[in-house]
């Protein structure tokens, strides 16, 4: 129910129809209300809101209604009309014939404002027995009166009402409506509601009637006296009188308006010699501000100064930070993942063969390095939090059975220490949280309670309200001091009531479940009483509003690295390098034969000895294996070797294996080898940065040797099945460029032909006819230039320049329409318009080629008539080349494949498609865009953009055919 509707049913001990305020000031509120937002619309909302009172007891002038209810009733139709004049727009509607009825007549023609305002007054109290009024100055058009209420009003909204009724009167008369001061108000603490009045007397129209008066009596007089027939007498002198009163009057009112309007020019030039006065001082004061703002502004200047230089600072500090977390995660985890992959390897071969002892030795080596992980984990997930990169998978999890499964291994710890370790509580709602970093929350306060509990136990106690679950870890342990537990959940601190420390710990455990919990709208709380132990309160939400979606991680959850889920199989063991057993740092690469001689190559590229050593050697079983101990070296032995595969460590000296792969996918002879990396970087934002710099996988350390197998066997069948299908793409391609060279080319040598039979002739000795010979020299010619056209623009295609030169467009675009002006038929006009004179930097003969395409694309679109135009422009940096036609257009379906090579919307035989993929190479190598409008039937607009400074050389790269250019939103015909 809405706060209208409470407030309208707030019970009271007045009744709603108690005898204090007469139902005809509600009537007037309903009727408004009716009027301006429909009576199905009042209807509706007394259903709605379950008005006690119904609407035809309010609509009966005899009945009476409390001063409460009336209160509560503003309130509801104020927030039904969302109008927050609502109130006094009900209060003008009162002097209406709707609501007034035949009184609104009478007053009219018989009544003033001055009467009605007495008069209401007199009758006040009929009407309202809460309050009266009291008159306390009364002049001609100025009323000041007070209104004193023994029941004290609770809010504003009837005063309202009260003075738009008020204000109402004079509109009776076609008036505007008077002025309504509220001078004090009893809601606000004074002793009465005072309010001052001020009006316009409507004029009387007394000269009409005086003078037909006069008449009348003059013409019973004149006819009295035989001066004439008594009627006419009698008529012609009233029509007379009444005329000249009239004349009277409206001179009067035009006296008393220009009166009027007097005042107000007075009170307008008063006002304006006021405004000037409030102008100048306004601008002495906006001047004085001027002063303070250039002042404060130059003090902020300096502030924000030194808040950048903090700023910078700081965020040094934490790039520094992060870089240092990153070198300790990779520092920490390669000789973890050693220890780790030994153990299993000697677990899975010698396991049932080893001594007792040994085993137990083993078993020993694993839980600390497993404990040493966790820390690690812990660590780094710590530094994930602070940078905002921690992301949530969102699962639902009934904490009770999640419990009853995390707590079996540290059952085992309590049976060792004698405690007890409890679950209490029945099965709850489930709640939408990430399960693993859950369970990092009820370990650490788990192992937390029973390493601080020496005697007594732990309890874990479950409940749920409405809105959160609640998890309670309750030990009997030696408790926390009050000055600690402000801080225990800061991160690195230690509370140790002891005096010395007789527990290890890092200080980042609880601060991680803090933070943890505080991610997922919940939290935790301590409650500790010194030799009595402690209470940590764990609460999350239920539902989903609690989801934060920049939170949920979106991409494929990893492979979780366990030691039930690596390989069975067997695994070889580190080779001794010297008489302990180690593997020397240092130890040079070298290469593994593999099982057989076609076995497929695979590079790896570690730096740390050990680490590279056990992959090669885990490898070799199946692959044959070469060895890199930096990016650079990898990357020497991937250009000169190609290997199938290449599994790459990431952190890296001389070359980290991310710039490493950057430049194999720079170069030809190695952009199509899949890279599989391998790191202790395990956050998103690396594996993001990985992938997106080329990477083919990503797999983190500590890993699984199986997983890996798997992963590079899935590489080596994706980049066969790639080979595959890139061969018959170009198969599809050259069999396309060989048709349209086979068309293109055929045309040419037919002419060709032709004319070498009639200079044979001339030349064996028959007639000789220079014309004949000269005509079929310059078909040769013309033959030949068009076989040596296509042969460079397909030799373009792959031909790229090394130094760039200024060049002049107007030079540039001017020769090549020299070059075609032998193409342009006579009735096509070209158009040169050239405003940009600042050179290019660029390669002249593949611009060229550039405008020689795009021309050529114009001149064949126009046809034998039509318009082509060739313009420069200068935009900023930038110069701006338009070439334009009105010819036949491009078909919408053809615009995004017409920058692709070997696409042509001409007839098989006309082109070969090459033209403007061509010149979109082009184009882009010189660091511009290219784009492209077109209407069928309108015509075309190209807009080629080039830089104007541009130092260093242009790109070559082998790969750039087939990018997307920049800009690019489409192409011309092929």
């Amino acid at each position: 129910m809405s706060e209208a509707t409470a407030a309208v049913q707030e019970g009271t001990q007045t009744p709603d129809n108690a005898p204090e305020v007469s139902v005809r000031t509600t009537s007037t509120l309903l009727l408004y209300f009716a009027r301006t937002y429909g009576e199905q619309r009042l209807v509706s909302l007394w259903s709605r809101e379950s008005v006690p009172l119904s609407l035809d007891y309010l609509r009966t002038h005899a009945n009476y209604i409390s001063l409460r209810f009336l209160e509560r009733l503003t309130v509801l139709l104020t927030k039904e009309s969302g109008d927050a004049r609502f109130l006094r727009n009900a209060g003008l509607f009162l002097a209406s014939p709707d609501a007034m009825g035949f009184a609104y007549y009478l007053l009219r023609a018989f009544g003033s404002p001055r009467m009605c305002y007495l008069k209401t007054i007199e009758l006040a109290p009929s009407y309202n027995r809460v309050g009266a009024f009291e008159v306390e100055q009364l002049e001609q058009k100025k009323l000041v009166l007070a209104y004193r209420s023994r029941i004290p009003e609770s809010n504003r909204d009837i005063c309202e009402l009260r003075m738009g009724q008020f204000a109402s009167i004079p509109t009776i008369w076609g008036l505007p409506p008077a002025e309504v001061k509220e001078l004090e108000c009893q809601v606000t603490g004074a002793k009465a509601c005072r309010y001052h009045l001020t009006w316009t007397d409507p004029l009387t129209q007394w000269g009409h009637h005086l003078g037909l008066m006069l008449g009348t009596v003059g013409g019973l007089a004149a006819s009295a006296l035989g001066w004439g027939n008594p009627l006419f007498c009698v008529a012609s002198l009233a029509v007379a009188g009444f005329s000249l009163g009239g004349w009277l009057d409206g001179r009067r009112e035009l006296r008393s308006k220009d009166e009027a309007l007097a005042s107000q020019n007075h009170a307008t030039m008063g006002s304006l010699h006021e405004l000037q006065q409030r102008y100048d001082e306004v601008y002495r004061t906006k001047l004085a501000l001027e002063d303070r703002v250039a002042e404060r502004t130059r003090e902020l200047s300096e502030a924000n100064v030194k808040l950048e230089a903090s700023l910078a600072k700081q965020q040094e500090l934490d790039r520094l930070k992060s870089e240092f977390f990153d070198n300790v995660s990779h520092e920490l985890r390669t000789p973890l993942t050693l220890i780790l992959l030994t153990l299993e390897s000697l677990e899975r071969r010698h396991g049932d063969a080893l001594p007792p002892v040994v085993r137990q030795h083993l078993a020993t080596m694993d839980r600390s390095a497993q404990r040493l992980l966790r820390l690690i984990n812990n660590l780094l997930d710590l530094a994930q939090l602070e940078s905002g990169k921690a992301r949530l998978r969102y699962q639902p999890l009934e904490l009770n059975g999640f419990l009853a499964s995390v707590l079996p291994p540290f059952q085992a710890m309590a049976d060792r220490q004698s405690l007890w370790l409890r679950l209490e509580g029945g099965v709850v709602s489930s709640v939408q949280v990430d399960h693993e970093r859950i369970d990092i929350v009820f370990q650490n306060l788990l192992s937390n309670a029973l390493k601080f509990t020496q005697k007594g136990g732990v309890t874990v106690r479950l409940r749920e309200d409405d809105t959160d679950v609640h998890v309670e870890v309750e030990d009997t342990g030696p408790g926390i001091s009050p000055q600690d537990i402000p801080v225990i959940f800061d991160r690195f601190a230690q509370a140790d009531n002891s005096g010395t420390r007789r527990f290890g710990g890092t200080g980042i455990g609880l601060a991680l479940v803090k933070e943890t919990l505080e991610l997922h709208s919940g939290g935790i709380s301590v409650t500790s009483v010194l030799g009595r132990g402690s209470t940590f309160h764990v609460r999350l939400p239920k539902g989903t509003a609690h989801i934060r979606e920049d939170l949920r991680e979106r991409r494929r959850a990893d492979m979780p690295v366990r030691r039930d889920r690596r390989s069975s199989g067997s695994f070889p063991l580190l080779e001794s390098g010297g008489p302990a057993g180690t593997v020397s740092l240092s130890a040079p690469a070298r290469d593994h034969e593999g099982p057989v001689r076609d076995a497929p190559r695979l590079l790896v590229v570690e730096d740390d000895a050990e680490i590279r050593g056990f992959i090669a050697r885990l490898l070799a079983q199946q692959y044959r294996v070469l060895e890199a101990v930096n990016g650079e070296e990898g990357l020497q032995r991937a250009q000169a070797e190609r290997p199938d595969l290449i599994v790459s460590d990431v952190m890296m000296p001389v070359m980290s294996g991310l710039q490493m792969l950057t430049a194999m996918r720079g170069d030809s002879r190695t952009v199509d080898i899949p890279v599989i990396l391998l790191t202790a970087r395990q956050e998103v934002s690396a594996k993001v940065e990985g992938l997106g710099t080329g990477a083919n996988d990503y797999l983190g350390k500590p890993f699984s040797p199986r997983e890996l197998l798997a992963r590079i066997e899935t590489q080596l069948r994706l980049r066969e099945a790639a080979v595959r299908a890139a061969e018959n793409e170009r198969l599809a391609a050259i069999g396309l460029l060989t048709s349209g060279f086979a068309h293109e080319v055929r045309n040419p040598l037919n002419g060709l032909m032709n004319a070498l039979g009639p200079l044979k002739g001339a030349v064996e000795g028959g007639p000789t006819d220079v014309d004949l010979g000269r005509a079929m020299l310059s078909v040769v010619e013309e033959c030949g230039q068009r076989i040596r056209h296509l042969a460079e623009s397909l030799l373009s295609f792959t031909r790229t320049s090394e130094t760039p030169l200024a060049l002049s467009l107007t030079s540039s675009l001017d020769s090549t329409l020299s070059v075609l002006a032998w193409r342009v038929p006579s009735g096509v006009t070209v158009e040169r318009a050239y405003q940009c004179t600042e050179p290019v930097m660029g390669d002249p003969g593949t611009l060229n080629q550039v405008w020689l395409n795009l021309l050529d694309n114009a001149l064949r679109a126009v046809g034998e008539r039509g318009r082509v135009s060739v313009a420069t422009a200068r935009q900023g940096d930038e110069a701006v080349v338009t070439i334009s036609d009105d010819g036949v257009g491009i078909r919408e379906e053809d615009m995004e494949r017409l920058f692709q090579p070997f696409f042509s919307t001409r007839a098989a035989g006309e082109g070969t498609g090459l033209g403007l993929a061509l010149s979109r190479r082009i184009i882009v190598r010189h660091g511009g865009q290219v784009f492209l409008t077109s209407s069928p039937g309108v015509g075309t607009k190209v807009e080629v953009r080039l830089p104007l400074r541009r130092s260093a050389s242009l790109p070559m790269s082998n790969g750039d055919s087939g990018e997307q250019a920049p800009g690019l939103r489409g192409g011309e015909l092929g």
